[in-house]
């Protein structure tokens, strides 16, 4: 059976060594020998191997490993030391080579190390680098040896605050002395000479020793901070990570993370050359000639907003299995509307196919066999928030909306209300929605115990979710009576209005909302809620809704950064923006105190569930039973309702993804090592009996 998470320690490789003899030119043979006619062989010579030419579907490679496609945005930055962006890491993850990748089924190999080893305790995590590999600039030339000394000049970068790294929380509580190498060169960076300090914003200050202080306690009658509180002092070689020697480094780990190989994979903790991060500093990845490469492909060319172009990296250690020699990738606002046609006409290898023209596609006999859809990828979990910190305009009566949330059986008659399904069949048009549904916040098929391949959803209290529907109209009516009554006379009023928001760039969205809207009031009355959809767009949609506390209830979501329950409780920590379902507010824009008494005794009890759960790490079924108990205690009290995850969505494409790296989280499955061009485009069939075998051989 192969284990998403089976560790494979090493991988041998034996090079034969071939050597030839030849006679030194100042010594010329005597003579020259007479010429000898060929004779016949005894036996016909075995006949050369073919070279493979199709793949497992059938089709065949295409001639000329040329993939061409289109892109509607540009980056925000390439820089993958500091984005924690999905989308922003993708041209990282195919051209700089991680600790560890995955295989196509999610088992974890061997990449930039050969080999590992974890400390009995758990706190000391020693990789072995692959010798003989290089760093290459934009136009192929070989710069520096990749060593140890730029996975720490890497790490001491991400833990610089200066470099304002969005994705350093993977570091921060990870390594030693990160967090607090975060926070020394935040105030630093902001201290004032002593005295000269003005207004709370300016709560940092350094004396004429170079001591910097945090100011604790402003008062505002003094109009000043009453307490100073020194900072102490964190160097960069401080930070949990060292280099032993140039082809050994070493992590340094405050707490045993049992799944450590597994946030590997996120530009966190990905290398960068050492001279070219000192020399460059803030200027490191403005673009492809301020950036090296030692992965698959070298960016060669980089456009802004017009083209991005691969080219395989031939002195790559796996250069063997890089099989696509070229990706050209052309930028276009319309690419979503372009991308169908330009696929037809044999301009782009790939196509996303909407929900508008699907139904014209699956229809027509000639396109149906080019259209597939994409493999559900569990990375992202969608669940409905209840905001229990509302703020939003007085029109929707955030008051009123606080009263009814704080109330449990309110909560649980929302949640059986909505019924899933016509919701999720709103959201991906054409889609059997049962491939997107989940009932828990952890997607079924991501948690697999590693020592027994047992699911994590059917531990504890989240077993009896894995089945069944929270669909229920009669148990929502029951819970609508029950809530009605003691809302009444905690004085809410009615209908309860209820701001929705939605991203105005999705009409699925939206069309699910207004399902949702119609579903919802008519099953529980529009004289008891009034559930109102808000658009809002653009690049600051999660500032202006959920960052906000802007909405009722939400659609939200949380990508994971790890292989482990543990990451499906991390929204919902202490410092919670994304439900305010904790005390720790005050960093936010939402801080109003609206809970019940009844509600932070649930906070404080979850809390102590995910603490205790935290603390296991030597025992598989211990920790997941643990976690189990937390995320079943976060279902039963209704705080979220688990809807869906992505994917499933048709293409046109070229590719098989079948061929490339696979994982339910990090940015393997965003690489295009391991996968060929192909002459025609995937077809259903071929995809679903490809996906059957896939399925299979993951041991599920």
């Amino acid at each position: 059976m192969k284990k998403l998470l089976a560790l494979l320690v090493a991988i041998v490789m034996v090079v034969g060594v071939f050597a030839g003899c030849n006679q030194p030119a100042d010594n010329p043979p005597a003579e020259t020998p007479a010429p000898v006619e060929p004779s016949t062989p005894d036996e016909t010579p075995a006949p050369t191997e073919e070279p493979v030419t199709t793949g497992p579907d059938g089709r065949e490679f295409a001639d000329e490993q040329v993939f061409r496609t289109l892109y509607s945005s540009e980056v925000s930055t390439m820089n993958y030391l500091s984005s924690g962006s999905t989308y922003d890491l993708v041209v990282g993850a195919n051209t700089i080579d991680s600790l560890v990748e995955n295989d196509p089924y999610g088992n974890i190999i061997p990449s930039a190390a050969e080999s590992w080893e974890v400390s009995p305790d758990g706190l000391t995590w020693t990789f072995h680098l692959r010798q003989g590999q290089y760093w290459y600039d934009a136009d192929g030339n070989q710069k520096d040896p990749v060593t140890a000394h730029d996975y720490v000049a890497a790490a001491r970068y991400v833990c610089d605050a200066n470099n304002e790294c969005d994705n350093s929380y993977l570091m921060e509580g990870w390594l030693v002395n990160a967090e607090e190498s975060v926070y020394y060169t935040a105030y630093a960076a902001a201290a004032v000479p002593k005295g000269t300090e003005q207004g709370p914003d300016q709560d940092a200050v350094i004396d004429e020793n170079g001591i910097i202080y945090e100011g604790k306690g402003w008062s505002d009658d003094e109009g000043k901070y009453t307490e100073w509180v020194e900072v102490p002092v964190v160097t960069p070689d401080m930070v949990g990570v060292e280099a032993l020697d140039d082809y050994t480094v070493v992590y340094h780990l405050v707490k045993p993370r049992p799944y450590f190989l597994t946030v590997l994979q996120f530009g966190t903790y990905w290398p960068a050359p050492a001279a070219l991060l000192e020399e460059l500093g803030s200027d490191f990845a403005l673009d492809n000639y301020t950036m090296w490469f030692n992965g698959a492909y070298i960016l060669s060319e980089f456009a802004p907003n017009e083209k991005r172009v691969y080219t395989k990296n031939e002195n790559n250690w796996d250069a063997e299995h890089i099989y696509i020699e070229r990706i050209e990738q052309t930028c276009n606002t319309e690419a979503a509307t372009l991308e169908p046609e330009l696929f037809l006409r044999g301009e782009v290898d790939a196509a996303s196919i909407g929900p508008d023209i699907v139904a014209d596609w699956l229809s027509d006999p000639e396109k149906s066999q080019m259209i597939s859809t994409t493999r559900v990828v569990a990375d992202y979990s969608y669940f409905m928030g209840f905001n229990f910190e509302p703020k939003f305009d007085a029109e929707y009566e955030p008051e009123n909306w606080a009263i009814a949330v704080n109330n449990e059986n309110f909560r649980q008659c929302i949640t059986h209300a909505i019924n899933r399904t016509e919701y999720i069949a709103a959201r991906f048009p054409g889609d059997d929605p049962s491939i997107h549904m989940i009932n828990t916040v952890t997607p079924k098929g991501f948690s697999i115990n590693p020592d027994n391949g047992k699911d994590f959803v059917t531990y504890g209290g989240l077993e009896k979710y894995t089945t069944g529907e929270s669909f229920n109209e009669e148990l929502a009516l029951q819970f609508k009576e029950a809530a009605l009554a003691e809302l009444t006379e905690a004085g809410c009023t009615f209908p309860i209005k209820i701001p929705t928001n939605y991203h105005s760039d999705s009409n699925t969205w939206a069309n699910a909302l207004v399902v949702m809207e119609q579903q919802v009031e008519d099953l529980l009355g529009s004289d008891f809620v009034d559930i109102i959809p808000l658009a809002y767009g653009g690049n600051s949609f999660l500032n202006e809704t959920r960052r906000n506390g802007n909405y009722a209830i939400q659609e939200l979501n949380w990508g994971a950064d790890f292989m482990d329950p543990e990451t499906w409780a991390d929204p919902f920590d202490r410092e919670n923006s994304y439900n305010f379902f904790c005390h720790d507010t005050e960093n936010y824009r939402v801080f109003q105190n609206t809970k019940t008494e009844a509600t932070n005794a649930l906070i404080d009890e979850y809390f102590a569930l995910c603490d205790a759960a935290r603390l296991v790490t030597d025992n598989w079924d211990a920790r997941y039973e643990a976690f189990a108990a937390a995320e079943s205690f976060y279902l039963d009290h209704a705080i979220v309702l688990p809807m869906f995850i992505s994917g499933g969505s048709y293409q046109a494409t070229k590719l098989n993804g079948f061929e490339g790296q696979y994982a339910m989280m990090g940015q393997s499955s965003s690489r295009y090592k391991g996968q060929h061009v192909y002459k025609t485009a995937m077809s259903q069939d071929m995809f679903d009996a490809q996906y059957e075998e896939w399925y299979a051989s993951m041991g599920n």
